[in-house]
């Protein structure tokens, strides 16, 4: 692996911890903060828009096609665009901080890059399906390395809707739709265990979207059958939550407090489930029939603000769900 930085980046490449311990926000006098809903497990209401990064903002920072999201400790939000290969850091006002990645044949440039994720030292992980790869960048934008995927993982990582995710350690995680299962990576980007983690097996059948909580548990999309699907920490399923109608989840979070979001493209809207939600609950309808607004990506920030992206607009709305007390109505 070709590093440019200190050796214990390497190791923050891989094997880096997602932070948790993310700064609380005020709120009014009169009404409960966003902090107290996330140390007593409120669930969330109706989502408020807090910003709007509009066509031409995101113009003004090189992106065209926003296709993932992902925030960091500090509220900085990553931007990958699919169109143009590269991945923009903005701050929490929209300022562009840095741009890597775009075509070429350097270390640095990126051919297919589907997915990003950001690691405990900040530093951004992305995942090239086209050499695949996982190419990391430090927290300016400095290239890092790159690392092919191996074993079982070096053909599931250039499968279509390849997805990475880091869990409460900090381990890295691949989602296959092919293989219908979430492969735990070693050091090496190697397949850490030789038997199945999402049990039981027959369960799954088109996983395209996942999310892990800090309490270890494993959020799934599985397009085949149309449902969410909670697994327990060890891989064993707890909770199979049907859509109800026609939907298609294109990506999912899960907040602090434990409570999952659900990015649909078909309705055009944020759904939410957890504890004290009643199913499904739509949190904020984005589009119409009119006025189409299909949400493609989907992210947590620090203060349990949701970035959620259209990429065909394009657009991205920064929104801060309103606390709703256990037991009150939706």
């Amino acid at each position: 692996m070709t590093m440019s930085g200190p050796n214990h980046m390497t190791r923050s490449l891989l094997l880096a911890v997602a932070s948790l311990c993310l700064p609380m926000v005020s709120a009014a006098a009169e009404i409960k903060t966003l902090a107290q809903a996330d140390t007593l497990a409120f669930p969330p209401g109706e989502l408020r828009t807090e910003r709007v990064l509009d066509r031409e903002a995101l113009e003004a920072v090189g992106i065209r096609r926003p296709a993932r999201l992902a925030f960091d400790a500090d509220g900085n939000l990553h931007v990958l665009d699919a169109e143009t290969r590269h991945v923009v850091k903005l701050d929490p006002h929209g300022k562009l901080l840095y741009d890597i990645g775009g075509y070429g044949q350097d270390e640095t440039s990126l051919e297919l890059p589907v997915d990003i994720a950001v690691d405990h030292d900040q530093s951004l992980l992305v995942l090239d399906r086209g050499r695949g790869a996982l190419v990391a960048f430090d927290r300016a934008g400095r290239f890092l390395g790159q690392r092919l995927f191996q074993g079982a993982a070096a053909e599931e990582a250039r499968e279509a809707g390849a997805r990475i995710l880091l869990d409460r350690f900090g381990k890295l995680w691949l989602l296959s739709a092919h293989d219908r299962d979430l492969t735990a990576l070693d050091d090496r980007l190697m397949p850490a265990r030789a038997t199945r983690y999402l049990m039981p097996e027959e369960s799954l059948r088109a996983p395209l979207a996942a999310a892990i909580s800090r309490d270890g548990e494993v959020w799934i999309y599985d397009a085949g059958r149309a449902v969410l699907l909670r697994f327990d920490p060890s891989g064993r399923l707890t909770l199979t939550q049907p859509l109800g109608r026609p939907a298609t989840i294109a990506d999912l979070g899960v907040d602090r407090a434990g409570y999952l979001y659900a990015a649909d493209r078909t309705m055009q809207e944020i759904k939410g489930c957890g504890d004290g939600i009643d199913g499904l609950l739509t949190l904020r309808v984005l589009g119409g029939d009119r006025i189409p607004w299909r949400p493609g990506a989907l992210a947590i920030g620090p203060s349990r603000q949701i970035a959620v992206a259209d990429p065909d607009r394009p657009e991205i709305q920064i929104l801060t769900p309103q606390p709703r007390p256990l037991g009150t109505e939706p």
